[in-house]
């Protein structure tokens, strides 16, 4: 072959290697642009490495705490003006007691650690007594048959107060905690456990005390697995952030909030299985977005709500839809004050549908809510006038029970549904041994003693009583309705450290997971008075693969997000491109050098 021939080859050669590499870096198939997903993930929802709390501890750095001076066998971590801090990826073993003082985790933000509480007692009076200041990824693992116990005072430092800390256990960056051992959380100050990023509970019994959230994140919570009691002066779960992308997923396990003032709050909420049991002074799941992303949707499980002391509070409220497809509902909350059972954005295009489970809401009648009439599955709306311990029962036309239960609360509304009720159905409602035979056609509204004011069985729950959802309604107190079914009553407002310098470590590579880029620098704060979070300006950047697009969703499915890998083009990225434009610019220089 000639000199030129070979010359030729080869600028063909670099012309369709800088060709392909082009096409392979824009479509996302190399360096940075791989998805965010990885091997390391086990579900849409939960990792590899969320889901093991049985990690290899043969190797792993042992810690054991103490007032009078902690002591480190291994690498990573020191001791540090009564604090431990670890600052190095791997894996750690923390025992002992400190009364006074905090485990800090401050490490490179690629960084991922694990940390197995294996029978500690964590007090700090001014700090979090578990601080993550940097990291990729921190994962608390509670050994088996262990206690332990982490607390806060009332007050914190002001370093802490300032750059954002407010929780007992609180991290920066994506937490995880798993295991089956017991965890029990005090916070006298602000919050029980805040995660500015992704939580994820995959285990382990956890009691926590708190003045106000029980559970505080920014982006995500997560929950499978796990027996969670909350106590809480504000909110049991709250997820919240600006972006309108804030969710809380319940997967198994149980979730029971004997105290609150809302139960479970985030845009989108989905319940997909479990026990959660919320006794709330306020609204017991809130889908709090700005519209049409907020979504509550329950697809199976066991979900009891009962209020029996708020004003203008509800079961189940949402400002865009609820999605009621399987599992039971049980909401009682008191004929009092405009409390509601059910209640949907109608006003933002939202609806309340019923397509599956059975569903027994009970609250006051001012402003009672139905299901759409075009939900799937049957249900009636009745109104009559109860005292709190009352028993409702609904049989078939055969006379088989449907349901029964006790309702716990006063209430002057009524909604059933129930697997297998369907429109044509004549079924007999039993309240207080009073029996009604009714025709099951998903509109009417049927009711012995005296009735109130109902909103819902139209078209996406929306007219009732001559009130449509969304028009000026004064908020009103204990509604007197009469017997031609006016209402009337006193209308009342609601009561509403510097680490020394890393030397270089070899990476754990029992679990890859995912990097979020830098979402570990340049915070900002997000929120004002009241302990809320701190978000990274990086915070567009999701991990772990799984986005829970509810408004994007086929009913009851989930799926990622349309785009789970960065929106941003990394330095590898553009190094790569910056070499395949460099071989193509060589090729034609040296075919040009040789023609002449």
């Amino acid at each position: 072959m000639s000199t030129h021939k070979k010359i030729d080859a080869i600028c063909i050669a670099a012309i369709i290697f800088s060709i392909v590499m082009t096409v392979l870096l824009m479509n996302g198939k190399v360096f940075a642009s791989i998805p965010v997903m990885s091997e390391d993930v086990g579900s849409d929802l939960f990792t590899v490495n969320d889901l093991n709390a049985d990690w290899d501890t043969a190797y792993a750095t042992q810690i054991v705490l103490s007032d009078e001076g902690s002591t480190i066998s291994g690498n990573g971590a020191y001791v540090y003006d009564g604090n431990v801090c670890i600052a190095y990826a791997g894996h750690y073993v923390l025992s002992g007691e400190l009364t006074n003082g905090s485990v800090i985790i401050d490490a490179d933000k690629k960084d991922k650690i694990w940390v197995l509480l294996d029978g500690v007692s964590i007090h700090c009076d001014d700090d979090a007594a578990i601080r993550v200041e940097q990291a990729d990824h921190v994962f608390l693992t509670l050994a088996d048959g262990t206690e332990n116990l982490v607390s806060s005072g009332e007050e914190y430092n002001e370093e802490a107060a300032s750059s954002g800390v407010d929780g007992t256990i609180y991290s920066r960056d994506d937490l995880t905690i798993n295991g089956t051992g017991t965890l029990t959380v005090s916070a006298e100050y602000h919050h029980g456990i805040v995660c500015n990023d992704d939580l994820v509970v995959a285990g382990g019994n956890i009691a926590i005390s708190a003045a106000q959230d029980g559970i505080h994140a920014n982006d995500s919570v997560r929950i499978q697995n796990a027996e969670i009691s909350i106590k809480a002066g504000d909110d049991g779960i709250t997820v919240s952030n600006d972006d309108e992308t804030a969710f809380l997923y319940v997967e198994s396990g149980s979730i029971t909030i004997s105290e609150c003032y809302e139960g479970l709050e985030a845009v989108d909420i989905t319940i997909a299985g479990g026990i959660v049991d919320i006794t709330a002074t306020d609204d017991g799941i809130n889908a709090s977005g700005r519209g049409e992303n907020s979504v509550i949707r329950i697809t199976d499980g066991d979900v009891t709500i009962i209020n029996p002391s708020g004003r203008d509070a509800d079961g189940l409220d949402s400002n865009g839809s609820i999605y009621i497809e399987g599992g039971r509902v049980f909401i009682s909350v008191s004929d009092n004050g405009g409390n509601c059972a059910l209640d949907c954005g109608s006003e933002n295009g939202g609806e309340c549908v019923v397509s599956g489970g059975t569903v027994i809401a009970c609250g006051g009648s001012a402003m009672a809510e139905g299901f759409a009439a075009d939900s799937t599955q049957g249900f009636l709306m009745y109104g009559t006038t109860a005292a709190a311990g009352t028993l409702i029962s609904l049989e078939n036309s055969d006379g088989r029970e449907l349901l029964s239960e006790e309702i716990p609360c006063s209430f002057s509304s009524v909604v059933l549904s129930t697997p297998g009720l369907k429109v044509g159905d004549v079924c007999t409602i039993t309240i207080d041994g009073v029996e009604e035979q009714i025709t099951i056609d998903n509109s009417s509204i049927s009711g012995f003693g005296q009735g109130g004011m109902f909103r819902g069985g139209m078209p996406n729950g929306r007219n009732f009583g001559g009130m449509t959802r969304g028009e000026d309604v004064p908020v009103m107190g204990r509604i007197e309705p009469s017997e031609n079914g006016e209402v009337s009553g006193d209308m009342e407002p609601p009561e509403k450290m510097e680490h020394p310098n890393r030397a270089d470590m070899p990476d754990d590579e029992s679990g890859v997971d995912i990097p979020d880029g830098d979402s570990g620098t340049d915070r900002q704060e997000m929120r004002g008075a009241g302990g809320r979070q701190f978000a990274s300006e990086a915070g567009q950047d999701r991990k772990d693969g799984a986005r829970f697009r509810q408004q994007d969703m086929d009913r009851g499915q989930m799926q990622h997000g349309e785009d789970i890998s960065s929106s941003a083009v990394s330095v590898d990225t553009l190094v790569m491109l910056g070499i395949s434009v460099l071989v193509l610019l060589a090729g034609l220089c040296i075919a040009a050098k040789v023609r002449h």
